[in-house]
């Protein structure tokens, strides 16, 4: 089997599974509530959060925010996985594996899950009752991981365009 078919395989596994892992952790919790539970900056926003009525409201499973949180982010850790798979496969698919760019982009990808490993770790922190610096620290690499995923994808958007481009104008 040729490289080019392993790497689209892989392409194809970590697609489905991204999918997969994503649409379990939303079982537990809104995207939009934990992309708000990320981006706390401060103790105080942390304890007025987690201390409000909507937060300690339980479901049909006696389960408040704080347990959906909780689940949804023991799922993340093999999200990280599952989608820096993705996205470098996809690099590879799109760009070639002999592109020098892959390589770069690769390790954008793969500082991106430290980012997010480490904002899972204070995350997990606060919800163990842990403030003081926790909630700026997962601030900044929430920050920090988004950012490293939007420069991936316009970067990836741009090479890719360029490459169609220059096709285009060969034929």
């Amino acid at each position: 089997m040729s490289t080019h078919v392993k790497h689209r395989l892989l392409l194809l596994f970590f697609a489905c599974t991204t999918f997969y892992i994503g649409h379990e952790m939303k079982k537990w919790m809104a995207s939009k509530q934990v992309v708000q539970f990320e981006f706390l900056r401060t103790q105080a926003h942390a304890d007025a959060l987690t201390s409000s009525a909507v937060w300690q409201s339980q479901d049909s499973e006696g389960r408040n925010s704080s347990d959906r949180l909780r689940q949804a982010t023991y799922l993340d850790f093999l999200y990280i996985i599952s989608y820096s798979g993705l996205f470098i496969f996809l690099a590879y698919t799109v760009l070639g594996h002999r592109q020098p760019l892959v390589k770069t982009l690769t390790r954008v990808v793969l500082l991106a899950g430290l980012c997010d490993l480490a904002e899972n770790i204070c995350l997990l922190q606060i919800l163990n009752g842990g403030r003081g610096w926790y909630p700026a620290v997962m601030f900044y690499f929430a920050s920090l991981k988004f950012g490293l995923l939007a420069v991936f994808v316009v970067w990836l958007l741009i090479v890719a365009g360029l490459r169609v481009r220059k096709k285009m104008k060969i034929k």
